[in-house]
Formats: C-alpha cells, structure tokens, sequence
C-alpha cells in the first residue's frame, strides 16, 4: 500500500518572509516597468445611465410584442427530401440480393480443418476429443490397423524430414 498519510504540511516558507512582503510587492506595483497599466482600461460613455431605464424597457415591449417563430424555408424541405432519398439509395445497395449458400461444416476441406488444430493450441486432451467424437460409423478395426498408403507416407515424409540421410534406410535393407 501507498506510504502513511500524515497531516503535516510538506510546503515551507522562508521565516520573515510575509513580514515584508507588503512593502516588497507596494514596491514592484510602482515601479515604472511593472506591467500593471496606470489608467483603467473601461469608460462609460457620458450620458449612458441618463435613459438606461428607458431604454432598457423599451427593448422588453418590443420582445414581448413579436412572437418568436421560426419559419422553415423551402429549402429544409429540399434537404428533407434528398436525405431520405439518399438513405433509401444506401439501403438499395446494401441489399445483398443474390444470397450465397450457408455454409456448414461439411463444406470445410479437411486440409483446413487440420491446419486450424496445428496452428491453434485448444488445450484439449485426448479424453475430451475422445467424448467429442462420434462413434458410429467407426469400427475397431480402424483405429488398430490405420490404413497407410504410399502416397500418404510420401506426403507425410516430404512434409517432416529434411533429407533422407535422417530416415536410416541402409538398416533396414
């Protein structure tokens, strides 16, 4: 947590400071260069305050005896007219009218699908993909015996070996 929080006054002032500090600023105000003006800077015009009342008055009749109307223009109208016109243009054109298929799962490639698991880590185990799968259409026979063809190992060796001194195939032979 933050530091205590104590009353004391961090701020200090040098001592005898504001015992002369009257006469220090009567002196900076009238020095020539002190750059406060000597004259005041707003007249009354003569003669201003002779009729204020009067004329003060005479401005509040006259607000109150016209009515406050604001007329519409015809070119509001115009505008009113070209807006929604222009709004009806926007919603022409965002109508997709020819509508593409729904696309579902059965669409996607399975080269896609594999790509999304390898680049995307879900943190799943294999016991929860094993509840996730489903079972018909598998027999035991497919999981035991995987059917390997050549041109599936070929893929697969192409993909993941750099060269085929790796590989030990003089073993083998």
């Amino acid at each position: 947590m933050k530091g205590k929080k104590t009353n004391k006054n961090p701020f200090t002032t040098p001592k005898g400071y504001f015992d002369s500090f009257e006469d220090n600023l009567l002196d900076k105000i009238n020095k020539e260069t002190s750059g406060i003006p000597k004259k005041e800077g707003f007249n009354v015009p003569e003669s201003y305050f002779d009729r204020f009342q009067e004329n003060i008055m005479t401005k509040i009749r006259e607000e109150e005896s016209t009515p406050k109307v604001i007329q519409f223009l015809p070119i509001y109208k115009f505008v009113a007219i070209a807006a929604s016109f222009a709004a009806m243009v926007v919603l022409v054109i965002s109508i997709d009218w020819n509508p593409a298929e729904n696309l579902n799962f059965n669409d996607l490639a399975n080269s896609d699908i594999e790509a999304y698991f390898e680049d995307n880590e879900l943190d799943l185990s294999s016991d929860e993909i094993a509840e996730v799968l489903p079972l018909e259409g598998y027999e035991i026979n497919d999981f035991l015996e995987p059917q390997m063809t050549e041109e599936n190992l070929l893929d697969y060796l192409n993909e993941n070996v750099e060269s085929f001194e790796e590989l030990n195939l003089e073993d083998n032979e």
